[in-house]
């Protein structure tokens, strides 16, 4: 069943060591430290504390990311769209509607699949694939939870960024010959590649 993320929910569902990285990567870092600070207040003992509590303090380092807990809590958090409780068959989540600006649709432990178009502003992340049978102007993420297998389909490539779990690439970084048209990103010895979408050509960009 689906059900609407409430915005409580939207800030623990997000709280990810990935989400962090990813909000560094795009250069909002005061983002990527409220999210390393909610994870270590969460679980102070997880194993990758250490590795939490480090790249907090490099990021509290470039002086950006100095809101107290409180100021981050007070701090809107972006409009969510649905996300997918996981179940035994784990249907992916179908999003009928335009993904607009400034909304987030998270598919946890499926496959996302978007029948509209995703504006640029909004994000779409999956713990899956993701497939975008319309133009993908936004930032996706697929394979969240370090499925390397994962891939991003889409009809029309005019995103910000695209990932698959922790490698990244930029709109600049894409082919030129791939933008605007239909492509896939996947992994290639852990890089980020973007490939045409119906094509084995390797003429790819990497990360």
């Amino acid at each position: 069943m689906h059900a609407m993320a409430e915005p409580d929910d939207v800030e623990v569902l997000f709280a990810t060591e990935t989400m962090a990285e990813l909000c560094a990567r795009q250069g909002r870092v005061a983002d990527a430290a409220a999210i390393f600070g909610r994870l270590l207040q969460k679980d102070p003992n997880a194993v990758a504390a250490a590795r939490w509590a480090e790249r907090l303090a490099e990021l509290k380092a470039t002086g950006i990311a100095s809101a107290s807990p409180a100021q981050t809590r007070a701090q809107p958090m972006p409009e969510s769209i649905s996300f997918v409780e996981p179940s035994v068959r784990k249907m992916p989540l179908v999003i009928r509607q335009t993904v607009r600006s400034g909304q987030i649709a998270y598919a946890r432990g499926t496959d996302l699949i978007v029948l509209a178009s995703v504006n640029v502003g909004a994000q779409l992340l999956a713990d899956g694939n993701i497939h975008v049978y319309g133009v993908l102007r936004g930032r996706a993420v697929a394979g969240a939870t370090g499925e390397k297998e994962a891939r991003i389909y889409c009809q029309r490539l005019e995103a910000e960024l695209v990932g698959i779990g922790g490698a990244y690439l930029m709109a600049d970084d894409f082919p030129r010959d791939q933008w605007g048209k239909p492509a896939q990103v996947g992994l290639e010895t852990d890089r980020c590649v973007v490939m045409p979408l119906f094509e084995s050509s390797r003429d790819s960009s990497t990360c």
